[in-house]
């Protein structure tokens, strides 16, 4: 695993965001500051450097501890973007 370390960090060396989503539904994401929209259709994420929207069917947070965030159901697309958490998120 030490090869992520090394692929996920920044030039500064900070430890950048990750995450995986599996074929077939739901997927990982750590790093997570917090959460935006939710709904069974939309979830937003917010990580240190950008968000995350997700688009899919019967999605719901299986776990959310310390910033990693299990999701479950169909996932049919992820957007990355700029945006980062309001103050009070």
């Amino acid at each position: 695993m030490r090869l992520y370390e090394e692929i996920f960090k920044n030039p500064e060396g900070m430890a950048l965001s990750r995450f995986t989503v599996a074929v077939g539904g739901g997927g990982y994401f750590e790093g997570v500051k917090a959460v935006g929209d939710f709904s069974p259709q939309k979830i937003v994420l917010y990580f240190p450097r950008g968000s995350v929207d997700i688009e899919g069917a019967d999605l719901f947070i299986r776990k959310y501890c310390d910033g990693d965030l299990e999701l479950a159901g169909r996932i049919c697309s992820v957007k990355i973007g700029q945006e980062t958490p309001q103050k009070g998120a």
